[in-house]
């Protein structure tokens, strides 16, 4: 390790950051109480509406599970603020990580065998599972790796700053999508109270498809390498960026048109049919994102297409 850059144990080096975000401490912790407020009133009154015991216990079980995350994350956030908390935040991550593989593992062997669960829940759940074993990947297997703690101060903050925000996203959208199947009316911005950061995430979602749609529309009609190589540097930046704010039951679909655009194209095959496809995809996910609730005010009308 370099003279240069601090280990986390430099606290100097945080100072001035950890400063400007404390003030905000108070309002987060009345917002907190009454998030947690609101996600258990919607949580009990979905629960109590399930006729059959299985599946209302299945669900009981998940839902409480997610609503303890939300706790650990929230403690997270708390020692965000404070100097000393660092290594104390990686070890309640790994404590997070291996509950959240425990929801996984309950997901998985009692939860979707269960035949008393219809074909939309299990495919809901199905993409619970795929989404937070997405985001734990990118986190500790990409980012949070064992020399973190050999890194500088404000690079390990900005991970564990990072990581927070991938897992809140994560857990939002897990609870949102199981709610969701027993009552359709259930809107997330009202739900977690965070209506203007939902905006901002859509708004750089349609920024980012309309990138990518461009380059994508730009390599149907000039197909050289360097336009190709474009577009495989735009997808996999799609794919490690913005796609953690499409919904669960579409990263799946974008991964695998994604992967046969890359494949096809870094092998030098015929990717013109593919390219078309994918640009269908992506028209129709932009067209999505632009029907958000938190949109509304934005776009108006429902047009797929953009003609920026």
């Amino acid at each position: 390790m370099s003279t240069s850059e601090p280990a986390i144990t430099d606290d100097l080096a945080l100072q001035p950051l950890l400063l400007r975000d404390d003030v905000h401490a108070n309002s987060a912790t009345q917002n907190e109480q009454q998030f947690r407020a609101n996600l258990e009133r919607e949580t009990a009154s979905v629960i109590q509406q399930i006729e059959s015991p299985a599946v209302r216990e299945i669900v009981q079980n998940i839902l409480s599970e997610l609503v303890r995350f939300f706790d650990w994350l929230s403690r997270i956030e708390s020692n965000l603020h404070k100097l000393d908390t660092l290594l104390e935040n990686l070890s309640l991550l790994e404590v997070l990580q291996f509950e959240a593989h425990g929801l996984i593992e309950f997901i998985e062997r009692t939860a979707t065998p269960n035949q008393d669960v219809s074909e939309k829940l299990r495919e809901v759940l199905e993409g619970i599972v795929y989404g937070i074993n997405h985001d734990l990947r990118r986190i500790f297997e990409r980012e949070l790796v064992r020399s973190v703690t050999q890194q500088s101060t404000p690079l390990v903050y900005g991970k564990i700053l990072h990581a927070h925000g991938l897992l809140t996203n994560c857990f939002q959208q897990s609870t949102i999508t199981l709610l969701q199947v027993f009552k359709p009316s259930v809107v997330g911005a009202s739900l977690f109270n965070d209506s203007e950061l939902r905006m901002k995430q859509s708004l750089v979602l349609c920024r980012d498809l309309s990138s990518l749609m461009r380059i994508v529309r730009h390599a149907e009609t000039q197909a050289d390498p360097d336009v190709l190589r474009k577009v495989v540097r735009k997808v996999l930046e799609f794919r490690d960026g913005s796609m953690q704010y499409l919904m669960y039951k579409d990263w799946r679909g974008y991964e695998s048109l994604a992967l046969e655009v890359v494949t096809a194209i870094e092998n030098n095959l015929n990717s013109q049919s593919l390219l078309h496809q994918f640009l269908c995809y992506l028209e129709l996910l932009y067209g999505h994102v632009k029907m958000r609730a938190v949109l509304g005010n934005i776009f108006p009308y429902s047009d797929t297409h953009d003609d920026d």
